[in-house]
């Protein structure tokens, strides 16, 4: 009879060592393909979040949400229009199911921010009406035909895990509550290298983009309105 020839101690040594430089080459990559998909299905939320506030508008003459302290916020003013909660979730976020109740929007667990329109109503309404918007109690709406250059307004950001800030606050004094609140490394950050990464914005022209950390915020603030507020509150953080 032939004799068998089994494998040696060193050809499996040498094997299993060929199998874990595989795996160590090609995890990262599943992992990357995986956060890419978390990514697009995140830019698809703030899609239908952004056609929600679109549909809005054309059904009040115009005008978006008023910010409210007393009654609801943008996601119950809006929930009519996208219906699901799910839409308010990125599944890079990782955020437990909230019940699925449309009258539970605003309680609803949510990535995603909107935008105050701080600047603009700032250079428009008195000093005693500003003070009274800014504290929720001044129902103003801003107009669609305010938003002097759409492609480069954003209405709709990603919000970090754990903030509960419903709008970003430009007024803020130390010009800190945008970079405080807004999620500007959630996909494709690399573990131990600073300031990278991206996230997801939707704008007033109707497209959601991707920005690389900080690039919204400057050597413009795509947040602002105003000329003079894109450029006075522009915020330098990714250099």
């Amino acid at each position: 009879m032939r004799n068998r020839r089994a494998f040696t101690l060193i050809e499996l040594m040498v094997v299993i060592a060929i199998v874990a430089i595989l795996a160590a080459l090609l995890l990262p990559a599943l992992g990357r393909a995986k956060e890419s998909g978390r990514r697009v299905a995140c830019a698809s939320n703030l899609r239908q979040i952004e056609l929600a506030l679109s549909l809005y508008v054309d059904d009040h003459e115009g005008l978006f949400p008023p910010r409210n302290h007393l009654a609801q916020q943008w996601p119950s003013q809006l929930v009519e229009y996208y219906q699901n909660l799910d839409v308010l979730r990125c599944p890079t976020d990782n955020l437990t199911a909230g019940n699925g109740n449309p009258a539970e929007a605003d309680t609803a667990p949510r990535s995603y921010i909107g935008n105050m329109f701080g600047d603009y109503f700032l250079a428009t309404l008195s000093p005693a009406d500003f003070k009274r918007f800014f504290k929720g109690t001044f129902l103003v709406s801003l107009p669609e035909v305010a938003l002097p250059i759409a492609s480069e307004i954003i209405l709709f950001g990603e919000k970090k895990s754990g903030r509960g800030e419903f709008l970003v606050d430009l007024n803020n004094n130390t010009l800190s509550s945008v970079v405080e609140v807004t999620a500007q490394d959630r996909h494709n950050s690399v573990s131990g290298v600073p300031k990278s990464g991206g996230a997801n914005h939707a704008y007033a022209d109707g497209s959601v983009r991707y920005s690389l950390f900080g690039r919204t915020l400057c050597p413009i603030n795509e947040w602002a309105v105003t000329e003079a507020g894109r450029t006075n509150l522009a915020i330098c953080i990714y250099k």
